[in-house]
């Protein structure tokens, strides 16, 4: 798939609406109109829509799709940046309720990464992820939620959830998706370390805590990981790597993250994702933390991520059978395990782990 001329013109938009830089290859224009209806498609299960669409705008006029379609997109594109916004004011709602009884969580993911991006309302936003302190913090936030008539769920991988006004919230104890347990000693020093940080998003005049901008990198990293040892991942969540790197440059230090990557026992994973970064995303190579070995290939693994979709919903071998089936995943046995077979190499302990600490998390808590 990466071969074909759709593909290529895929990547060339998605660089182009990341940076905000026009498209060298001109040569690749003009689509046809089945062409354009198929890289709307790929956009929206990918979940970078808004990120073509701005590459779209940078076309000239004649390059750019029919008027019906570029319509369609834009009111698409002004839908996320709406409910952006609804959620921003709901984020603070939750977190001011919590607040307010001596709770002060953590933003993870979301809307943090977002202010990584030039125009944040154009990141498609998914949950919100809530992590606290210590598990009593936790425990008292899921209280909290149910005492107020809110349907809190227990979850595999200590976590909860619920939806408030519309919007999924998750609450979590653990604050990287890292499940070796021979580095979770560490993973909690660095928890703590941040939260006695302060590091800060402003939200519509107020301030929610997130991560540092190193950490930020490590969690966005590792949870890529963590998916794509069970469903798939999409690029929507590779443009927030890139996205971190380049916006935290200057407050990262290099060695610093270069040491906790080999720590976490990752270093040779996040190379293969260091060389995707800047040959499918066009993130420039001095933006990475250390040097890109370009001996590494990574071809296979954006080929994977291609086909499967956005966290696996779209993968051609089993995408109408789970719509059949409500969503229910299918053979989810075997697409784990050749998952964790293939992974092992790049990430042992997590590979190893991770299918253990989630059977065991479904029956602790």
């Amino acid at each position: 798939m990466l071969k074909t001329r759709i593909s290529e013109i895929f990547f060339e938009l998605l660089k182009s609406g990341l940076w905000g830089k026009p498209i060298l290859k001109e040569s690749l224009f003009p689509l046809s109109k089945e062409e354009w209806n198929h890289m709307y498609k790929i956009s929206i299960n990918q979940t970078v829509e808004c990120v073509i669409y701005d590459a779209i705008q940078l076309l000239p006029s004649i390059f750019q799709p029919d008027k019906s379609l570029f319509i369609q997109w834009m009111v698409r594109v002004e839908k996320h940046a709406q409910r952006n916004e609804q959620m921003n004011i709901n984020i603070l709602r939750v977190v001011g309720k919590m607040k307010a009884n001596g709770i002060d969580p953590m933003l993870l993911k979301g809307q943090g990464i977002a202010n990584c991006y030039t125009n944040p309302l154009r990141r498609v936003c998914g949950d919100v992820d809530l992590c606290f302190r210590t598990p009593d913090v936790f425990e008292k936030a899921d209280a909290l939620m149910l005492a107020n008539g809110l349907n809190v769920k227990k979850s595999a991988g200590f976590s909860s959830s619920y939806v408030f006004n519309g919007f999924e919230i998750e609450h979590h104890g653990r604050t990287f998706d890292l499940h070796n347990p021979f580095i979770q000693r560490y993973l909690r020093s660095v928890q703590e370390e941040e939260f006695r940080s302060n590091h800060y998003l402003e939200m519509n005049g107020r301030k929610v805590r997130v991560l540092s901008g190193m950490q930020m990198a490590i969690q966005a990293n590792a949870h890529i990981l963590k998916h794509l040892l069970s469903f798939g991942i999409g690029i929507r969540q590779l443009c927030d790597s890139a996205r971190i790197y380049y916006h935290y440059f200057e407050q990262i230090d290099p060695a610093e993250l270069k040491k906790a990557y080999k720590r976490l026992g990752i270093s040779k994973w996040i190379d293969v994702l260091h060389v995707i970064l800047v040959k499918y995303l066009g993130l420039s190579p001095d933006k990475l933390p250390s040097e890109l070995d370009s001996s590494v290939h990574a071809d296979w693994m954006m080929e994977e991520i291609m086909v499967a979709g956005n966290f696996g919903f779209y993968n051609s071998k089993y995408e109408e059978i789970e719509k059949d089936q409500g969503g229910r995943r299918v053979d989810s046995g075997k697409r784990i395990w050749n998952n964790i077979v293939q992974y092992i190499p790049y990430a042992p302990g997590e590979a190893i782990w991770f299918p253990i600490i989630q059977f065991y998390s479904r029956f602790k808590r």
